[in-house]
């Protein structure tokens, strides 16, 4: 767990602050909707164990240990499916007896334990075993696999169990495309339930709705105010129409301080499409290099290797920003993104524009320690002096920028396309839109434009350009931890995988060579960049195809390639990384706690907001819960 920094936020004026709390409320108003989303049962079993940590006191101290370390993987995960694996965990130290124990502890300590009417503990925990215990029970949150029933044995909660693909795929169109829809069962017919206030979720939203009006007064020009109005009135209505007014208002508007919220991100949703809820607040931080970026979209666009009429002929400067993160909840955190590029829509992006913001804080919170030992293990020594050097200074932040800027707000769909390409690609579309961000940014590392634009020197490139492709390739493999068996489930990672394994197969043609291989030396796997101009030839050519499938809603074509070099990995190579890295005692994952506000009041009215960094993640998580449904300012 790692604290996020927030500098500058006290020097903010007022009304900046005090907008930026009534936006906090919010997004923590929305948490425990995702909990709802990941699986039917994840909500009620984090309430039950957060009732047993309550109530844990004389509890036996491994038993409230184990207690308290399944609970903390269900906050980080929004449920006990891993956020990035989206496979299934059951509780590494605490036992069935042992659950039973706490359960009944804490109804001794006056816990009213969270269950159905008339249920007993007993019958409470027999229902939920198999969710909490057995590994094998629903074992995939979001399955995109090849050649099964991706709606079927998917246990997202995004439908009843026992739905299938043909019972969606029936569905008037309009049903079937919604961003912000669960399908029920009722009276042996599948209907739609949407995310509004009445209606699914209903709760919730009325709460965050409370906030975002709280907030409006204090909104800092017309574009984010009406963003915030047609927020409302979406979450009033659901009606998706609305978002998307609610989204061209939000990328018009360039604030100090500025938020998502809504279901947005559509990852877990097997067919890509029904967005998952998340929410965050920030601030602006130095966007000089990002705006540079920016102001040359047009010149990367001309640039790129794919045919002119996939290409756009003018480009509005993106919004480009840099900003430190206050809070993110839902899909957004306490797991979070480098870097987001919205809105989804590719029309909108294509008429509009879009919005791109990189987490400074986020990106700049990291151990030393954890580092050296990484580095020290999983790189080839000649490339270390460099990945210490430029690793995190210059490339990272550069493959950021230029995934978030260039990346997804380039290119075009075929003219005559009538379909939406996230429509026409489905199961394939998050995984390739997110490979090909990252392959425009690896592609256009080697651009004079960069060094013209002070991003780096000019001595500095070819090192530059050879640690971006070793810390893209090699730092995917130090990473293979979130691969369960040897299948790659995650959108961003089956887009590493794909970019690994077209380099090192050279695309498939074993008569070609795109100058990256996976060696092996002392019995451990590497990766070894021989020619830096050779992937990029081999990054190239990949890019083409991405763009192409992209813009002609070519299924098949992106399927296969996902599914020949994005989706399995070498069991060897698997093996090697997890036993290296268990060796090393290396955390998992990377998880944030954020700062806690406090209004400061004078004469009843809200004068200040003061941002405290005196929480752990046990202590944010059930402030959190104790907020969800109060509209009281002073509550915390």
């Amino acid at each position: 767990m790692l604290g996020a920094d927030t500098p500058g936020f006290d020097t903010l004026p007022r009304d900046r602050k005090i907008f930026a709390y009534y936006l906090y409320r919010a997004a923590i108003a929305g948490n425990d909707i995702l909990f709802k989303q990941n699986h039917r049962d994840a909500f009620e079993i984090k309430q039950l164990f957060e009732t047993l940590y309550y109530h844990s006191n004389g509890m036996a101290s491994d038993l409230r240990n184990a207690v308290h370390d399944y609970l903390k993987f269900l906050w980080i995960h929004h449920g006990h499916y891993h956020h990035y694996t989206h496979t299934k965990f059951v509780p590494f130290l605490l036992s069935r007896d042992g659950l039973r124990a706490a359960a009944h502890h804490a109804a001794a300590n006056g816990a009213a334990i969270p269950a159905r009417r008339g249920e007993t503990i007993e019958e409470l925990l027999s229902r939920l075993d198999r969710t909490i215990f057995d590994p094998d029970h629903e074992p995939v949150q979001t399955n995109q696999s090849e050649g099964v029933d991706i709606v079927a044995e998917s246990a997202v909660n995004f439908w009843d169990r026992g739905i299938t693909q043909r019972d969606i795929d029936a569905l008037p169109k309009k049903w079937q495309h919604k961003l912000n829809v669960r399908f029920a069962r009722r009276d042996g017919k599948v209907v739609p339930e949407i995310y509004r206030i009445g209606g699914l979720y209903g709760e919730d939203l009325k709460t965050v709705s409370h906030f975002l009006l709280s907030a409006l007064p204090y909104s800092e020009d017309d574009n984010q105010r009406q963003s915030i109005r047609f927020l409302l009135d979406h979450y009033k209505t659901g009606d998706e129409e609305l978002f998307r007014q609610h989204s061209i208002s939000w990328l018009r508007s360039n604030p100090v301080v500025d938020y998502l919220n809504g279901f947005i991100e559509q990852y877990l949703d097997p067919r890509g499409i029904i967005g998952n809820f998340e929410a965050n607040v920030s601030y602006a931080a130095d966007a000089t290099l990002v705006n540079a970026i920016a102001k040359n979209a047009l010149y990367f666009e001309e640039r790129m290797p794919w045919p002119d009429k996939f290409k756009r002929s003018s480009i509005a400067m993106p919004v480009a920003k840099v900003v430190n993160v206050i809070v993110e909840t839902g899909d957004a955190g306490p797991v979070s993104p480098a870097a987001y590029n919205l809105p989804n829509y590719n029309d909108i992006r294509r008429d509009h524009g879009s919005k791109n913001v990189v987490l400074f804080n986020i990106e700049n919170t990291r151990s030393q320690k954890l580092l050296e030992k990484l580095v020290n293990e999983f790189y080839l020594p000649e490339y270390r002096d460099n990945v210490f050097k430029y690793a995190h200074t210059k490339v990272r932040p550069l493959k950021v920028y230029l995934h978030e800027v260039i990346g997804h707000g380039s290119g075009q769909p075929d003219p005559t396309m009538k379909t939406d390409p996230r429509t026409a690609l489905g199961r394939v579309y998050s995984a390739l839109e997110e490979c090909r961000a990252d392959v425009v940014a690896l592609y256009h590392m080697s651009d004079p434009k960069l060094i013209e634009i002070g991003a780096f020197d000019e001595d500095e490139q070819e090192a530059i350009v050879e640690t971006a492709y070793v810390s893209q390739t090699q730092g995917w493999l130090t990473r293979y931890d979130h691969v369960v068996g040897l299948q790659v489930r995650e959108a961003h990672n089956r887009g590493n995988q794909l970019i690994l394994m077209y380099l090192v197969d050279n695309g498939g043609d074993p008569n070609r060579d795109f100058g990256l291989d996976v060696i092996e030396r002392d019995g451990n796997f590497y990766v070894k960049v021989w020619d830096i101009g050779k992937v990029r030839r081999g990054l190239g050519e990949l890019l083409g195809k991405l763009q192409l499938f992209k813009s002609t809603g070519d299924y098949a074509g992106a399927a296969a390639l996902f599914d020949r070099f994005g989706t399995h990995v070498n069991p060897d190579w698997h093996r090697n990384m997890l036993d290296r890295l268990e060796a090393l005692n290396i955390p998992k994952m990377k998880a944030f706690v954020f700062p806690r506000l406090e209004p400061v009041f004078a004469d009843g009215q809200m004068v200040d907001v003061l941002a405290h960094h005196d929480e752990d993640l046990t202590k944010q998580q059930l402030r959190f819960s104790r907020l969800q449904g109060s509209t009281d300012i002073n509550a915390g």
